[in-house]
Order: C-alpha cells, then sequence, then structure tokens
C-alpha cells in the first residue's frame, strides 16, 4: 500500500509537470511556419532560441534551419528544449510588396512565443513589434500570455484598427480574414517608400517606443506614411491622372504607383489566387491621421475636414461614398484681403487683381478669345464651361501675340505653334495677349513673386486655390486650366492636378547636327504641380494658360 501512495504521489507530480509546460519528451519538439514580410526567400537563416522560463533571458539552447522555398515556409525539429518559451528569428532576403521584387539587403525578424502547446509559429512584421514590448511587460510581472494580449492590442490601436481575434503568430498575408489584412496592411504602410536601410530604422524606432507604453508618438513619420498611402489611394484611378491619351503607356512605365498596383505585385509572386482586403485598413490609417473618423453605411454622404496641421491637404474636405473618404479637392481659402478689378475693354470680361509685395496679378486665368489666320486660343475639350470656369489655353504664338494685335514683342514667334519656327525677337515682359496696361510676366516676375511667398516650394500650396490642393493664402487662385499638346490631344483635367502658365521669356536650342543649322525657339513655361513649381524649357506645341501681372 504504501510503494502504491509513493507511486500515486509521482504520478501527480508528473502531470502537474506536463499542465505547466515546462519540459516535453525528447523527439517530441518540432515547429514549423512561414516568415513574412512579404515572404522571405528560400535559404534564409531561421533560428530558434530557447528562453529560460522565469527570465526570459536567453539559455544559450539554439537549434537553426533554412527557408525552404520562396513561399517562406521553414520546419524546426530537435530533441526538446528546457522551456516551454522561445524566440524565433529569421534573417534573409524578403519579397517587397511595394517593388514587387526581393529586397536589396537582408531582414530581420523576430516572434516569442509558447511552444508547449503550438506546432506552428508564423514569423512576421506584427511578432517583429511586440517582441520587446512583451519582453517589458513580463518583466515587470505580466504573464507572456498577458504580456502578448495587450501587445497585440496596443500595436493594432496605434495603427488606428480594431483588435485582432487571431494571435500574431497565427497571422498569414495570403489567407483570408481582418488579422491577415491588417497584418499585410501594416507590412505595406511601415514600408512605403523606403529602402531596406530606412525600413529597418523604421521599425526599430517603432518597436523601442512601444515599450514604455504601448503608444506611438512620433507624429512626423506617422504624418509621412499616411501622405505615401493617400497619395497611392489618389493613384488607384489612373497610375498617372493628369495624362490621357498616354495612360495605357504611363501605366507600362509607371506600374506600382497605386494601391491596386500594389495587390498586383504581389499576386504576381504566384503564391495565390487571392489576398484579403489590406485596403480597407490602409485606408483606415491615412483616413485616422486626418482626423476624418469612420467611413461607413451608416455615415454615407457625410463630409469631414482634414484636421492635421502637418498634412499639406490641411483644411481640405473628403467625402463618405460608404467605404472610404473620397478627396474632393475643396478646402478654405485663408486669403482674408481685398481684390480688386479688371476690365478688359476689347471684351468687356471683368477679372478680380490682388497684389502681392510690389506687383499686382491678375487672381483668375485670362478668357480672352484670340483668334488669327495662323493661330488661335481655345477651351479645353472645345467645351465653353471650361473657358468659363478656367480661362483659355493659348498656343505659344498666341500668348505672345505673334500677329501684332496689341504690340510688337512678340511679333512673329512661333507662329505655328510648333518646335520647327524660327525664333523672333521676342521681348521679355511684353504685352503679349494681355490687356491694356498689362503683360505676358517674365520668369524673373514669377520668381519675384516665389520670393514674397517663402520660395518655389512654399509656393506650390499657399499660391493654389484651395479647391485645387492648396491653401491660396495670398488670393492668387492658382488653377489648373488642362493643357493641349499638338499632335496628342488634350492633357491634365481641369480643377484638379498640374498647371501650367507661359512666361514671356524665351529658350533657344541650335540644332548642330543639322545642315546650315539654325537657332530655333523654345518656350519657358512655369509648372504648378501639387507640391511643387518649376520652369520647364520645351518645344512651343503646346496651348497653355496665361496669367498677365501689371506694367
Amino acid at each position: 500500500m504504501k510503494n502504491l501512495f509513493i507511486l500515486f504521489l509521482i504520478a501527480l507530480m508528473f502531470i502537474g509537470c506536463s499542465e505547466s509546460g515546462t519540459s516535453m519528451s525528447p523527439g517530441e519538439w518540432k515547429i514549423q511556419g512561414v516568415s513574412q514580410k512579404g515572404p522571405f526567400i528560400a535559404g534564409s537563416m531561421v533560428y530558434i532560441m530557447e528562453l529560460d522560463e522565469n527570465t526570459m533571458l536567453q539559455t544559450g539552447r539554439m537549434f537553426k534551419s533554412t527557408i525552404k522555398s520562396d513561399k517562406g515556409d521553414f520546419i524546426l525539429e530537435d530533441d526538446a528544449p528546457y522551456s516551454r518559451y522561445a524566440m524565433i528569428e529569421v534573417n534573409g532576403y524578403y519579397h517587397n510588396e511595394i517593388t514587387g521584387k526581393k529586397s536589396s539587403s537582408p531582414l530581420t525578424l523576430r516572434a516569442v512565443t509558447d511552444i508547449s502547446h503550438r506546432e506552428k509559429v508564423n514569423v512576421n512584421l506584427l511578432t517583429h513589434l511586440e517582441y520587446e514590448r512583451v519582453m517589458h511587460l513580463v518583466s515587470n510581472g505580466k504573464s507572456v500570455m498577458e504580456a502578448k494580449a495587450q501587445t497585440d492590442r496596443e500595436i493594432l490601436s496605434t495603427m488606428a484598427m480594431s483588435e485582432s481575434e487571431d494571435a500574431f503568430e497565427d497571422l498569414d498575408i495570403f489567407k483570408s480574414g481582418d488579422g491577415n489584412a491588417k497584418l499585410l496592411a501594416i507590412s505595406i504602410l511601415l514600408q512605403g517608400d523606403e529602402d531596406i536601410a530606412g525600413f529597418t530604422e523604421r521599425i526599430n524606432k517603432l518597436s523601442l517606443e512601444l515599450i514604455e507604453n504601448g503608444s506611438w508618438n512620433d507624429s512626423v513619420t506617422r504624418n509621412a506614411i499616411a501622405e505615401w498611402a493617400f497619395e497611392k489611394e489618389r493613384n488607384n484611378e489612373s497610375d498617372y491622372a493628369y495624362l490621357d491619351r498616354e495612360e495605357d503607356i504611363e501605366k507600362q512605365r509607371f506600374p506600382k504607383r497605386s494601391i491596386s498596383g500594389i495587390r498586383k505585385n504581389i499576386l504576381a509572386w504566384g503564391f495565390s489566387d487571392s489576398l484579403p482586403n489590406f485596403e480597407k485598413y490602409i485606408n483606415m490609417f491615412w483616413a485616422d491621421n486626418y482626423g476624418l473618423g469612420k467611413c461607413s453605411n451608416s455615415n454615407k454622404g457625410d463630409t469631414a475636414i482634414n484636421v492635421n496641421p502637418l498634412s499639406p491637404y490641411a483644411g481640405f474636405k473628403f467625402v463618405c461614398d460608404g467605404t472610404l473618404w473620397i478627396f474632393t479637392h475643396k478646402g478654405t481659402s485663408k486669403y482674408k484681403g481685398e481684390y480688386g478689378t479688371l476690365t478688359d475693354k476689347r471684351d468687356g470680361q471683368t477679372y478680380k487683381t490682388v497684389q502681392i509685395g510690389e506687383q499686382v496679378w491678375m487672381a483668375e486665368n485670362l478668357n480672352y478669345d484670340y483668334q488669327t489666320e495662323l493661330t488661335h486660343s481655345m477651351c479645353h475639350e472645345n467645351k465653353q464651361e471650361n473657358c468659363d470656369a478656367y480661362g483659355r489655353l493659348y498656343t505659344f504664338a498666341a500668348a505672345v501675340d505673334s500677329a501684332g494685335l496689341f504690340g510688337d514683342g512678340g511679333l512673329g514667334c512661333g507662329a505655328t505653334g510648333w518646335e520647327e519656327n524660327p525664333a523672333g525677337n521676342l521681348k521679355e515682359s511684353s504685352r503679349g495677349v494681355c490687356p491694356e496696361g498689362w503683360h505676358l510676366p517674365s520668369k524673373g516676375e514669377w520668381e519675384q513673386l516665389f520670393a514674397v511667398v517663402g520660395g518655389e516650394i512654399n509656393a506650390a500650396k499657399v499660391l493654389r486655390t484651395a479647391d485645387d490642393f492648396g491653401t491660396d493664402e495670398y488670393g492668387l487662385n492658382i488653377h489648373s486650366a488642362g493643357m493641349f499638346i499638338f499632335g496628342f490631344g488634350f492633357h491634365s483635367n481641369p480643377g484638379s492636378g498640374s498647371s501650367y502658365y507661359w512666361t514671356s521669356t524665351p529658350a533657344k536650342m541650335k540644332f548642330s547636327d543639322m545642315e546650315g543649322a539654325a537657332t530655333y525657339l523654345r518656350s519657358t513655361y512655369l509648372e504648378f504641380e501639387p507640391q511643387m513649381v518649376g520652369f520647364q524649357s520645351n518645344d512651343i506645341a503646346y496651348a497653355l494658360a496665361v496669367r498677365c501681372v501689371m506694367d
């Protein structure tokens, strides 16, 4: 009887030890999974390092293997480690979701896990981000299970996402479900347009910032990521939005400018026929960064304003379409000054004017209908409503008044609007097509304006209309009127996108390889892009908008 009692106590001790997971029998230990950023490529190294159950420090016991295929799959098996806890580390090259190509340098990702009841552990960006925070919470008295659950909630919250029902080490970017969609979205967001060095620095900084309080307070980095994501969403309709007829060609040249392009990149790897709805969570991230709130069927049609002062789109209006906040290009002008007026005696049209520094500018695009036998002005897409809203488009010959209707400053210059026209004696700051007392501004006069408003980079925002990417702080109301290219047609839809204006400054090009080499006229025009301005020198086969400045 005594011997039976001793055997019974030994059995209880064995059962208790087994339930606690502090040891496993040799030969039973095997862990498999996938390692993903995008997937790590075949040959990448995989290590499993035993952690002391009490201190969570490495014991020195380690097993290693390699990634078996470009899908990122691995298997680790050996005699059982002494502890239930382990760190799995993967180091190697991975498939980049943004470029569609393999990374240019190796990356290291980690996961901490309880292997006593697991046969599968996936290593990914989320398991890596949780690692340091989990270790910190455990050192402060939390159990590993409690620490992981809390950390997972904190990471998703800081990325503007709700709690996931799945543990991070169960997630797979090629599987369906919200948790997998969140993993892929965060992986894409944090990669952004960073190279491997920039990406590694970004995730390491985020991981360290999470350690103390489980939050992310780097508003500059967060905003940069949100702006990148928003631009990708805006490019979904067209990879190069301001091109029309050449759009298909440009999409071949720039296939990865949009979120839809990223989806195509990942599917092109051939590892899966479908992906979870990661786009939903990318959009939630930038919308949260703008302070727009949630968008669903319950508030479809509601509008919200971007209240993030760090965003170049601060103050702009968005409309909820039931699933996504749509950019309306509508903002609020910050100009609080007064406008003057100009009446063009030629046709009776009246324009607003504004003084900026020592210059007085038209605050609207010119809409005078210039027509001669050799050249003319036009409405975008030949629609009168575009002229009424955005002004007319002028060939270079029309802009400088090549027919000499109002002066001789551009007489004979670029009469047909093509490059193959000998340069006339173009005079800078001549009247051109402008009303009496006003003239076509030179490159130097535009530069004088930019100096007053803080330089070319600042000008792109503060001079543009609030309905077209800007804040219109000086009342100049720069907006896109579209453009026309001879031989190709109309480009750049009016009302949004880049804006183009003629200057009176010529640029000349010599064709030295032609017999009897001559000098031909090339134009200097101004291009306002949504976030920058610059001067271009090109052939004169364009029709662009005109702004006039007072003599």
